[in-house]
C-alpha cells in the first residue's frame, strides 16, 4: 500500500471525506429547518464542518439571526435592526458595531463618545446559561465526554473593505479560482463577539470571522491537500503542543496550507509528492515562527502570531518544526504514536469498517436531528429527508454504506409509523404519510435482509392488511440465515467487533448486515410503531434503558398475532411452538426476557390467563436477577400487569 493509502487509514479516503462533508451540510440544513420559526440560522464550523474526523476534531456551531445584519455605511442602513461596522483603532480585522436605529436594550449597549455601540462582552453574557462558560467568542458546554462551542455571531452580507485585497491579490497558480472567490465574497462574512486584548475597547469590539469562506476553501481542496492538512494538525496535537503548549493552534496550520496551496503549482499536489507537500508547508510554518509574523489569509496586515510567540518559546518551536521537516511523513507518524497504519499485516477492510462505522454514526445523528426538528413528522415538505436518502443511495454499493442506507430508511419508516398511529383522525396529511411510508418500505425492502421485512410486516399488520403482513413474514423466515441467530455486535472495541465478524468464514459485508439487523430494532424508540399487545407491555420498561427486540422472536410473535386475528388456529399452534422453542437457542438474558414476554402475550391474546401469568412471572424473576435497582419499577409493573390480567380475564370467565 502506498503512502497516501496508509494515510487514508488515519484520515479517511476521498469518498469518505466527501460523504462526511455532505452529511455535515445536511445536518446544517436540518438544524436550520428546526430553528426556522426562531429566525435563527446555523453554520457547522470547526474541523468537523471541514470534513475532518479525528478524536480531537472540533464540532463547533455558529448561530446568527436572519433579521440582524451589519452594514458598512449609513446609506445601507434601513429601519431594520441594523448595525454599522466602524473600524477599530486596534489590530486589523476588529471593529465596533454602532446601533444605528437605537433598537437594542441598554443592558447590551456601551456608550463611546456619546454613541451607542453593541458590546461584545454584554452580548455573550445575555445568552449565558447554566452549565455554559465563555470561551473566546463562544459559549462552551461539556456534554458527556465532549465539549461543544457555540458562537453567537451577526451576519455581514457584503464583503468587508479590510479584506478587499484578497479579491484583487494575484493568484499566480489558479487557486482559488475566480468562480470560487466570487462565491465566497457573495456570501459575505460574520462578526463574532471578541475584541483585541490590547485594545482599550477590547470588551466591546467584534472580530471579523471568515468561517464560512474557510470552509468553502477547505471543501475545494483535492485529497492530497486534505491529507496534508490532517498531517499538520496531527503534528500540532501530538508533537508541537507537548513541547510548546498554547502557542500555535490548528488555525495556524490551516492558514499555512492556504498560503502554500495558493503559491505553489497544482501539479505539486499529487499523491506521489505528498511528502514534498508536507515539508513545503512545514517550511512556510517555520518562516512564520522565525519572523514572528503569521499573516491572516484574508487580512495579511493582521499578524495572528503577535504576542503568541516570544524569544523564549521561539527556538524550541523552531527546533521541533525543523526536526519534523527532516524526518518526513513516515517517521513523523511514528513519533505521533500512529504507527499502526504502517503495519504490513493490517487489513484495509478492517479500517474501512472502522471508517464506515464512523459514517454510520454521522448518518444516524443526522436522522436524530431530523426527528428532533420535526422534519419527519411534518411529512418533510422541503424534501430534506430525501436528500439524505439520495446521499446514502449514491453510496450504497459499498457494504456499510448499504447498511447506512437501509438503517436510515427503516428509521424513517418507523418514525413515520409512530407519528401516523398517534394521529386521531384520518385526513389528507395522513394519506400522504401512508404514501411516504410505502415508498420508503419499497426502497428498504430491496436493500435489507431482515429488518426491512419486519418493518413492512409490522406496518401491514397495523393498518389491517394481515395477509400482506404474513406474506412478508413467510419470506423473512425462509431467508433468515441460521448462523445469524448467534451473532452479536459489540460496539465497545473494534477488536471485539472484528472477532465476532471474522471468526465464522462468511463474507464480511454479509455478516455485518446480519449483525446490524440483530442490534437496532429498538423497543423504546418506536413504541407506537409496534402491535398494540407488545406496545402496552413494553411500555413498562424503565425509561433509562433501551433493549433490542430479538428479531426472530419478534417475527414469531407477529406471525402469531396475525393468525389470532385471522382465526387460523392450526397455524397458530405451529407458530407458538416455534416461539417456545426459540428459548433453547438464546443465551442473552435480555433476549430471553423479551421472548418470554412474547410467549405470555400470545397466551394473553388466546385468553389463557393462567399460562400468561406463568410466563410473565418468569420475566419478573429474570428482571430481578439482572439489575434489581434499575428494574425495580419494571418488575413492579409486571406484577401490576399480572394482577390486572387476573382481574380482567378470570372475573369475566375468559
Amino acid at each position: 500500500m502506498d503512502l497516501c493509502g496508509r494515510l487514508n487509514i488515519l484520515f479517511g479516503t476521498e469518498e469518505y471525506v466527501r460523504m462526511r462533508r455532505e452529511l455535515v451540510l445536511l445536518r446544517e440544513e436540518l438544524k436550520n429547518y428546526k430553528h426556522r420559526d426562531e429566525q435563527l440560522r446555523v453554520i457547522c464550523s470547526g474541523s468537523i464542518g471541514e470534513g475532518v474526523a479525528y478524536p480531537t476534531s472540533d464540532d463547533d456551531l455558529m448561530y446568527y439571526s436572519s433579521i440582524l445584519r451589519v452594514v458598512k455605511s449609513y446609506r445601507e442602513a434601513t429601519q431594520r435592526v441594523d448595525l454599522l461596522m466602524v473600524p477599530s483603532d486596534s489590530s486589523p480585522g476588529y471593529c465596533l458595531l454602532l446601533d444605528v436605529n437605537q433598537t437594542y436594550p441598554s443592558n447590551m449597549i456601551h456608550v463611546i463618545d456619546e454613541m451607542p455601540f453593541l458590546s461584545s462582552s454584554l452580548w455573550k453574557e445575555i445568552d449565558l446559561r447554566d452549565g455554559q462558560s465563555i470561551h473566546g467568542p463562544c459559549l462552551s458546554q461539556v456534554i458527556g465526554p465532549c465539549e461543544y462551542d457555540c458562537a453567537l455571531s451577526i451576519h455581514v452580507p457584503s464583503w468587508p473593505e479590510v479584506a478587499y485585497n484578497w479579491i484583487l491579490r494575484n493568484q499566480s497558480h489558479s487557486w482559488p479560482s475566480c468562480e470560487l472567490i466570487q462565491n465566497i465574497t457573495m456570501a459575505g462574512c460574520h462578526v463574532v463577539p471578541i475584541g483585541d486584548q490590547i485594545s482599550a475597547y477590547h470588551k466591546h469590539e467584534w472580530r471579523i470571522s471568515f468561517s464560512v469562506a474557510e470552509r468553502t476553501l477547505m471543501h475545494s481542496f483535492n485529497h492530497v491537500q486534505f491529507l496534508t492538512y490532517n498531517l499538520l494538525r496531527l503534528c500540532l496535537k501530538r508533537v508541537i503542543e507537548k513541547g510548546s503548549p498554547d502557542v500555535l493552534c490548528s488555525y495556524f496550520m490551516k492558514t499555512t496550507l492556504f498560503y502554500t496551496v495558493e503559491n505553489t503549482p497544482s501539479q505539486l499536489w499529487q499523491a506521489e509528492n505528498i511528502d514534498t507537500c508536507f515539508k513545503t508547508c512545514l517550511s512556510v510554518l517555520y518562516d512564520y515562527v522565525y519572523h514572528e509574523y503569521c499573516p491572516n489569509y484574508f487580512i495579511p496586515e493582521y499578524n495572528m502570531i503577535k504576542r503568541k510567540v516570544n524569544h523564549t518559546d521561539r527556538q524550541p518551536l523552531l527546533d521541533m518544526i525543523r526536526s519534523l521537516h527532516g524526518i518526513g511523513i513516515v517517521r513523523t507518524i511514528h513519533s505521533c504514536g500512529e504507527s499502526t497504519c504502517f503495519d504490513k499485516h493490517l487489513s484495509f477492510s478492517i479500517i474501512e469498517l472502522k471508517l464506515d462505522f464512523e459514517l454510520l454514526s454521522s448518518a444516524h445523528f443526522a436522522l436524530a436531528v431530523a426527528s428532533l426538528c420535526g422534519v419527519i413528522s411534518t411529512h418533510d415538505r422541503n424534501g430534506i429527508l430525501f436528500k439524505l436518502f439520495r446521499l446514502l443511495q449514491r453510496n450504497s454499493a459499498r457494504e456499510m454504506a448499504n447498511i447506512m442506507f437501509r438503517y436510515s430508511i427503516i428509521f424513517c419508516c418507523q418514525k413515520l409509523i409512530d407519528h401516523l398511529l398517534i394521529q386521531s383522525r384520518i385526513n389528507k396529511r395522513n394519506h400522504g404519510l401512508h404514501k411516504t411510508i410505502e415508498t420508503l418500505l419499497r426502497i428498504g425492502y430491496r436493500v435489507d435482509v431482515t429488518t426491512g421485512k419486519l418493518t413492512a410486516a409490522t406496518y401491514m399488520y397495523l393498518i389491517g392488511k394481515t395477509e400482506s403482513a404474513l406474506s412478508h413474514i413467510r419470506r423473512l423466515l425462509s431467508e433468515y440465515p441460521p448462523y445469524a441467530l448467534n451473532l452479536t455486535l459489540d460496539n465497545d472495541t473494534l477488536a471485539a467487533y472484528m472477532d465476532v465478524l471474522c471468526s465464522r468464514g462468511y463474507a464480511i459485508g454479509y455478516k455485518v448486515r446480519q449483525a446490524y439487523a440483530m442490534d437496532y430494532f429498538l423497543i423504546q424508540d418506536f413504541l407506537n410503531a409496534l402491535p398494540p399487545p407488545l406496545r402496552i407491555f413494553i411500555s413498562t420498561f424503565p425509561d433509562n434503558i433501551s433493549v433490542p427486540l430479538e428479531p426472530l422472536s419478534y417475527t414469531y410473535v407477529l406471525e402469531s398475532l396475525c393468525y389470532i386475528r385471522l382465526e387460523k388456529f392450526a397455524l397458530l399452534k405451529k407458530s407458538t411452538r416455534c416461539l417456545v422453542n426459540r428459548l433453547d437457542d438464546l443465551t442473552d438474558n435480555y433476549d430471553i426476557m423479551f421472548t418470554r414476554m412474547c410467549n405470555g402475550i400470545i397466551k394473553y391474546e388466546q385468553n389463557d390467563g393462567q399460562s400468561a401469568c406463568r410466563w410473565f412471572a418468569s420475566v419478573h424473576i429474570i428482571a430481578n436477577t439482572l439489575q434489581p435497582v434499575l428494574f425495580k419499577s419494571f418488575s413492579d409493573s409486571i406484577m401490576m400487569y399480572i394482577a390486572c390480567l387476573l382481574n380482567r380475564r378470570f372475573r369475566t370467565g375468559r
